[in-house]
Parts: structure tokens; C-alpha cells; sequence
């Protein structure tokens, strides 16, 4: 039986949990004292409570951090895990600061260089319900790819491969912002027009960062990119994509009533969308979607004058 460490009780515990148990993987599982946006209650049998010391007994830890605690917690598991140990976080954000990923982050703390990125449409009343689902492994090595397989297929799951590890990052995070302003657009009763153009649009200003920042355009039309904006926006919707929805029905924005209100979702979702576009800016990427939503979040335009200023745009070629 295939044993594993896991990190932290992020938004994909109770995923990652339900996936090892139909895998009949056993979990060594740590979560740091001031991780406590996750989900509480008893942990299921085949997970088992540990000290932070015994992750470095397993080949393969799952990191599930809030962003904001990546660095202080990887720094920590640092002291205690090897060159020769595999590291897969699930977050779909980037370091306010600096804009690095989890993995960038993670290799500057930790002394591992082998690093994964597991994201994808896996929506939780899905794996809950026991219906089939896929997700995709991200990672330069296939000894991450083969780990994570081995502790995650089943009947019920399969997981796709990518080498492109930046690109499933930014792309997973960029989705994000995007899944906003679907919400938005959902919350303003815009129609199912608006929202086949935002979604195929988006997905062209997601490929074109993705290339900037050193991944492959293809990497926006797959699981991390198109397949998570899906998910974003199919029923109830993402936090993200609640987060807009909450806004179309504001007269005036105020960032600091949405950060209460959603916690540390949006006051990450926040940090990342004004961060990726003051990188824009200085790249100078043309990104009218990313730009119409920071017009939005700081006050500059109201969500309809947005929906109009994008509307108004010069036609471009497809």
C-alpha cells in the first residue's frame, strides 16, 4: 500500500483525501497551527495525524498552503525533508510579492529540486458523489509523474501529464481572475453570449502570459487553463467566481468588505489580480480582460462601464 505525506488543510484536502482513499493510499498528514482556513472535524482512517518530523519518511509530500503561509511553512519542511524527497502543491495563486509560483517558492526553502503542480476540473460534490473525474500532474521529472499516479488513480480518477510546470501554474492562477469576471457577468444577467466570448477571449489572454512567462501557449487550452475555468464557472461556481458575482451587486467596491467577507480567498484573489497586472503593464501585454477587472477592483470603473469599455474595443482577428 502506497504511502504519502500531506501538508496542510488548503481548499484541496478534502479532494486529495477522498482521491487516496478510493487509491487505498495511507496519509501521513501535518497541518501547521496557523493554517486554519481549512475544513476541521475528524480526520477520515486511512489519514493519520503526525509531527512534522515524519515527513521525512515518505517519497512524496502533497503541499495544500494558503499562498500567504508558503514560504514560512516550506522553510519548515525544509528543515526536516532531502534532495531525494517529491514535493506536488495544489495552489492556484502566486507570491503577492514576487509573482513566483509554489514550486519557486518551495525550491528556494527546501532543499528538494523536484517539484509537481496537481490541479484540474476536480470539483468536490463530484468526488464526493463517486462520479469519474481527471486532473493533471505538472512536473519536469516523470519520477513525479509516476509517484503521484501511483497514490492517485483509480477507477474514479485519472491523471493526465504535463512538462509544463510554469505554464499549468500561471495558467491555473490566471483562470482565476477570469472566473471573476464570469461571476460578474453572471451576477449582472449579461447572457450566455457574453460569457462564450469571455470564456474563449480569456483563454487567449491567458496563452499569450502563459508564453511571457516562459510556458506553452498550448498549456491554456488544457486542464490547468481551460478545463479549471470550466469548473470555475459551471453551477454554483468557484470562490472566485462567487467573489464577482458579489460584486455586480455593488455601487461602490470596497476591497476591505470583501476580504471580510470571504477571508483569505479574496484577499489572495485580490493580491494576485492587481499582481499579475502591474507584471502586464511592465511587459506590456495587451490583456483587456485582466485589465477591465483591475479597472473594477480599484474603483476606476464600475462593473457596466467595464462590461462597456471591453464591448468598445478595436475588432481583432480571432
Amino acid at each position: 500500500m502506497t504511502t504519502v505525506g500531506l501538508v496542510g488543510k488548503g481548499v484541496y484536502f478534502e479532494v486529495l483525501t477522498r482521491l487516496f482513499e478510493a487509491a487505498s493510499t495511507k496519509v501521513l498528514f501535518w497541518q501547521p497551527a496557523e493554517d486554519t482556513e481549512g475544513v476541521s472535524g475528524k480526520l477520515p482512517k486511512h489519514v493519520k495525524a503526525v509531527e512534522l518530523e515524519q515527513m521525512g519518511d515518505v517519497a512524496l509530500i502533497f503541499y495544500s498552503v494558503p499562498m500567504h503561509l508558503t514560504r514560512a511553512v516550506g522553510r519548515r519542511l525544509g528543515d526536516v525533508i532531502s534532495g531525494r524527497q517529491v514535493v506536488v502543491h495544489t495552489s492556484r495563486s502566486l507570491e503577492m510579492a514576487t509573482l513566483k509560483s509554489v514550486s519557486q517558492v518551495l525550491q528556494e526553502e527546501t532543499p528538494t529540486q523536484r517539484f509537481g503542480f496537481l490541479s484540474g476540473p476536480t470539483i468536490l460534490a463530484d468526488i464526493q458523489s463517486e462520479k469519474p473525474a481527471a486532473g493533471v500532474c505538472a512536473s519536469l521529472f516523470p519520477e513525479v509523474h509516476d509517484l503521484v499516479e501511483d497514490s492517485l488513480m483509480s477507477q474514479r480518477f485519472r491523471v493526465y501529464r504535463t512538462n509544463d510546470l510554469a505554464g499549468a501554474e500561471v495558467s491555473a492562477a490566471y483562470g482565476r481572475v477570469l472566473a471573476m469576471i464570469a461571476g460578474l457577468c453572471q451576477g449582472l444577467d449579461l447572457g450566455t453570449s457574453l460569457q462564450a466570448t469571455l470564456f474563449t477571449r480569456g483563454l487567449s489572454e491567458m496563452s499569450r502570459f502563459v508564453v511571457y512567462r516562459g510556458g506553452y501557449d498550448r498549456t491554456a487550452y488544457g486542464f490547468a487553463g481551460a478545463g479549471n475555468l470550466y469548473a470555475d464557472t459551471h453551477m454554483a461556481g468557484s470562490n472566485a467566481f462567487r467573489i464577482g458575482a458579489h460584486l455586480a451587486g455593488l455601487e461602490h467596491i470596497d476591497n476591505q468588505a470583501i476580504r471580510d467577507k470571504f477571508g483569505e480567498a479574496g484577499h489572495d484573489l485580490l493580491g494576485l489580480l492587481e499582481s499579475l497586472h502591474t507584471v502586464a503593464q511592465m511587459a506590456e501585454l495587451e490583456l483587456h480582460i485582466l485589465r477591465g477587472a483591475q479597472a473594477i477592483v480599484s474603483g476606476q470603473l464600475s462593473p457596466s462601464q467595464a462590461v462597456q469599455h471591453l464591448m468598445a474595443l478595436p475588432a481583432l482577428y480571432e
